[in-house]
């Protein structure tokens, strides 16, 4: 089995600074998959079809106003992957970390640290007297 997922652009989110977003669908086992995104809206997909147990497959990638497909041998291996650009890089396949993860990490480094904290010059413990 071959997952089919067909990808467009919302021409209505174009803004001057900012890609559209693009919507994909796909109908795995008689279920339709979606995801709306910027920039991998057919790997979003691919997760999804991932945590929902689906067995691994080749997944082919088709988009509204082009000729062919892109493919891949996996569409687990899809999943790991997303598409990255910025101001100084052009775009490029990156691996993909949940944004979950990602906040909790600035949530983890930011938060206020609890515990005592001495003033400097404060000995860590009590000196013992020579006596």
């Amino acid at each position: 089995m071959t997952i089919i997922v067909h990808q467009r652009p919302l021409d209505a989110t174009r803004t001057p600074n900012k890609s559209c977003k693009w919507v994909a669908e796909a109908i795995v086992n008689g279920r339709t998959y979606t995801a709306t995104s910027r920039m991998a809206p057919a790997n979003d997909i691919a997760r999804q079809l991932v945590a929902a147990g689906v067995p691994d497959a080749p997944m082919q990638v088709y988009t509204a106003g082009l000729k062919g497909c892109l493919m891949w041998r996996s569409f687990y291996r899809a999943a790991e992957r997303t598409y990255r650009e910025s101001a100084t890089e052009p775009v490029r396949e990156v691996r993909w970390v949940d944004p979950a993860v990602t906040r909790a990490q600035i949530a983890g480094s930011t938060a206020p640290k609890h515990g005592v904290k001495a003033p400097a010059g404060t000995p860590i413990a009590p000196e013992r007297s020579a006596a």
